[in-house]
């Protein structure tokens, strides 16, 4: 049983639901719809920083590193990040302060092996 005071109120029926709850899905369904266009205009790029990703690590698995393919690699990630950055900073003056996380949410779940940083968060 848990320790501390019951909450007052009905509880909430139905399973509680697991990890975090979208504030607005209709958000979430916007930064998903503006991201993916995004990406869809610069498919190529996102291609090249994954395939130079994969590249650098491949030979750092490999006992070879290569600082060459890892600055290529960390140049087109760098470039991707410049446009998700200012692309999300148009997405939160239209959509208002909240629609931040909804973006950062997107691009998280989008492209996590990239290793992106946008407002400070790491994939």
């Amino acid at each position: 049983m848990p320790e501390g005071p019951m909450p007052e109120g009905p509880m909430p029926e139905g399973p509680m639901p697991e990890g975090p709850v979208p504030v607005d899905p209709a958000l979430d369904a916007r930064a998903a719809s503006v991201v993916g266009r995004h990406a869809g205009e610069r498919t190529a790029l996102f291609e090249r920083a994954e395939r130079l990703s994969g590249k650098a690590l491949r030979l750092e698995e490999a006992g070879t590193p290569s600082e060459s393919a890892s600055n290529r690699a960390a140049r087109a990630r760098e470039e991707i990040e410049a446009g998700l950055i200012a692309l999300r900073s148009a997405f939160v003056a239209s959509e208002g302060d909240e629609s931040g996380e909804a973006f950062d949410r997107e691009v998280l779940k989008r492209y996590p092996a990239l290793g992106l940083r946008l407002h400070g968060r790491s994939a």
